[in-house]
């Protein structure tokens, strides 16, 4: 079969996400950067390519409220940015503490600007939502399809964000490969409601009603059972990202992680999104100049990777945590401190560091991203370094 590609937006891609996933409904509001993934959908509603009931809504809360209840019952999908996300603060919760498989596409904005950073995905971070970065517009595509099959396996059942930085992705054009109908559709199968509407579905979804709404293992119990969903998301992502490479020919990393040119190496550098993609070029030039230092993207941010940083940690001796966001009043990002309690426990640490760059729109180079890696090379080799959290301008 003749492969399809079209050169198309980040924007674009994500509809066409959210179509291979023959989505039933659609939530719509419109926001910058994010509105014409809504507009994509539109289109492709009205004229009958996308076979989904397609909503207008009066703001991103009813948004997520209505599409709920839409998930209910059939494959849902919604999208937004910056503040509308923080918007939607509320119902996130009710979202994944009802164990519902509804999709999300969040285009990063900054919530103090219009250019991105990744506070706005930061700042739901603990909703109990599961998260995953896209490096490029193929990834934003990919990840969607992936995104469903994810939420929807029975071991998880929690709503999931696939999220890509604005106007970088969102706005840019690039070759996309679009899958085959036939080929998505035997990789997600039917929508699994996950509540009873008929008789022969009632045995496995009545007894997640039972365990959430009953307080017979105390008030807190349900959330225990989101934790361990969330938990079995990881064996559940990379089971996902490698069905999908069989399928389709391309695979992220282990589906939590992508490293990428890590063979004996003394450091790493650690980001997400387009910063990671822009680091590759950074890497390749090093290592052209001999210099030993690889990249680790974070794939998946919830669920954290704990265990395959703990691995990373036996073959590196620094690693340089590129941050998108800042968590006021600690000392380092969010990433850095996630990372950094993941190796707490580990009888030998590497060196970490952190660098703050990005954040609203702040171009972020391929220099500067050299001289990220030669500080923490400079680490790797035991000499001193300061400071350890570093604000890194754009040159």
């Amino acid at each position: 079969m003749a492969k399809k590609f079209e050169v198309m937006v980040g924007n674009k891609a994500v509809a066409y996400a959210a179509k291979l996933a023959r989505v039933k409904f659609v939530s719509a509001y419109p926001i910058t950067p994010q509105t014409t993934i809504v507009q994509y959908l539109s289109d492709m509603c009205a004229t009958g390519e996308m076979d989904a009931e397609y909503v207008t809504m009066e703001g991103e809360l009813s948004c997520q409220a209505s599409a709920i209840t839409a998930s209910t019952t059939v494959r849902s999908f919604t999208a937004t940015s910056g503040p509308g996300l923080l918007y939607m603060h509320h119902p996130l919760h009710m979202t994944s503490w009802a164990r519902l498989p509804l999709v999300m596409a969040v285009v990063h904005r900054s919530t103090k600007g219009m250019q991105p950073d990744q506070m706005d995905t930061m700042s739901q971070r603990d909703t109990g939502w599961l998260m995953l970065e896209c490096q490029n517009s193929q990834e934003l595509l990919d990840t969607g399809i992936m995104s469903f099959k994810i939420a929807e396996d029975p071991r998880v059942m929690l709503p999931t964000i696939f999220m890509g930085d604005g106007y970088i992705l969102s706005y840019t054009s690039e070759p996309v490969e679009i899958p085959d109908q036939e080929l998505v559709d035997e990789f997600l199968g039917p929508y699994r409601r996950p509540y009873p509407m008929f008789p022969e579905e009632a045995a496995e979804s009545l007894k997640l009603m039972g365990a959430m709404w009953s307080n017979q293992h105390g008030p807190q119990h349900i959330w225990k059972m989101q934790q361990e969903a969330a938990m079995n998301a990881k064996i559940v992502i990379k089971e996902v990202n490698t069905e999908f490479q069989k399928k389709f020919g391309r695979s992220y990393g282990n589906g939590l992680v992508e490293e990428y040119k890590c063979e004996n190496v003394d450091a790493v550098l650690v980001g997400m999104g387009t910063i990671a993609s822009t680091a590759k070029t950074a890497i390749d030039r090093l290592q052209k100049e001999g210099k030993k230092v690889g990249l680790v993207a974070i794939k998946s941010f919830k669920p954290f990777p704990d265990e395959e940083f703990q691995r990373i940690a036996g073959y590196t001796k620094a690693m340089g945590v590129i941050d998108r966001n800042v968590s006021t009043g600690t000392k380092g990002g969010i990433t850095f401190t996630e990372i950094r309690h993941a190796l707490y426990d580990l009888d030998e640490r590497p060196v970490t560091l952190n660098f703050h760059a990005g954040m609203r729109g702040q171009e972020v180079t391929v220099d500067g991203l050299k001289r990220m890696a030669e500080k923490t090379l400079k680490a790797a080799r035991g000499e001193k370094v300061a400071p350890i959290v570093e604000w890194v301008g754009g040159n």
